[in-house]
């Protein structure tokens, strides 16, 4: 299940921002603010400006993270369709061309081969056409630099009043919703491992070593169906050649 927010919500933002507008300035005139509640307003905003701040730090990296995931499994599903696709061709054309040396069983295996190499290529190519690895990773980078220029605005925006934060809030809500995919729950982990912030019951050197089991089983589950797809023709070749033996020739 992957999040936005480590905590809170967009509409839980803007619900605490317009409740705290209300009790700071509802039933007053002109906006005055009585003087047993300026200290608390001076608590109030800078704490939730700088929780604002650092949410969408940690959303803008999960964002990017996803981003450059995606962009790394749509490369290597480019690469091992179009190496799958070679052999398939190369074996038509090698059985072609050596047929006269060839016995009858190896050009059975090398058709055999030629025809899961061209069967997985048609198969997984759909597949991951559907999928739109580019289109999504497109999608999420474009999110974050958003998401990160929207905090860059509030960051630079002094706040005296919680009502200021409200736009804030609603143009983080209306990016969110723009953006159709979102990052997974690795993303968000590595982008919080990741972070400087501390992760609460983890010291530095208990985070460190986990963001690096994260990023290899985020590489693993990336990488591991491509390098299987990319041997796969090779290894139902070896199969054919181990499991289904060679004809009787007669008179032998």
């Amino acid at each position: 299940m992957s999040t936005d927010s480590p905590s809170q919500s967009p509409q839980s933002w803007h619900e605490h921002a317009a409740q705290t507008a209300y009790s700071a300035h509802g039933g007053l005139r002109d906006g005055a603010v009585p003087r047993h509640q300026l200290p608390q307003m001076a608590l109030v905003e800078p704490e939730f400006k700088a929780k604002l701040l650092a949410d969408w730090q940690l959303v803008k990296r999960a964002r990017f993270q996803a981003a450059d995931r995606l962009g790394r499994r749509n490369n290597a599903s480019l690469i091992t369709l179009s190496t799958v696709a070679l052999y398939g061709g190369l074996i038509t054309v090698f059985v072609l061309i050596f047929k006269d040396s060839l016995t009858p069983h190896m050009r059975s295996i090398c058709d055999w081969v030629s025809v899961v190499a061209n069967w997985l290529t048609l198969t997984f190519s759909l597949t991951e056409q559907i999928k739109d690895y580019s289109g999504q990773s497109r999608a999420l980078h474009e999110c974050g630099q958003k998401v990160n220029d929207l905090r860059k605005r509030l960051q630079a925006t002094p706040i005296s009043a919680p009502q200021q934060l409200i736009p804030f809030v609603q143009a983080y809500e209306a990016i969110i919703a723009e953006c159709g995919p979102n990052h997974d729950e690795l993303d968000y982990e590595i982008a919080r491992l990741g972070s400087s912030r501390p992760v609460s019951g983890m010291d530095a050197r208990a985070m460190r070593a986990e963001l690096g089991r994260l990023k290899r089983w985020s590489k693993s589950k990336t990488y591991a169906i491509y390098v299987i797809m990319s041997f796969a023709p090779t290894l139902a070749g070896v199969m054919a050649w181990l499991l289904v033996p060679a004809p009787m020739v007669p008179g032998q």
